[in-house]
């Protein structure tokens, strides 16, 4: 199995939406892969609105976006576009 790790930055200038928080957990329900993002040393899987939720992302916070899985270079990349915005 495949892991990726992809340094980034949340570009998103009003912070986390509830509608870009689905559209982050829509994206990474696409591969087969696991995903998950870290940042400030605590990481949450991406499987759910609410967990996307409890990031509480702003403009400019690093990121580290994980995924393990046989398509894990496609989902890391796709997330961290959608992420930078």
């Amino acid at each position: 199995m495949d892991t990726v790790r992809l340094e980034t930055r949340y570009g998103m200038a009003d912070g986390l939406t509830p509608v870009l928080a689905a559209r982050i957990a829509e994206c990474a329900s696409r591969y087969d892969s696991h995903v998950s993002i870290e940042s400030a040393g605590r990481a949450i899987r991406i499987e759910s609105l609410i967990s996307v939720l409890s990031m509480e992302l702003r403009r400019g916070m690093p990121l580290t976006v994980i995924a393990e899985g046989k398509d894990a270079r496609e989902a890391a990349s796709g997330l961290c576009a959608l992420l930078e915005g």
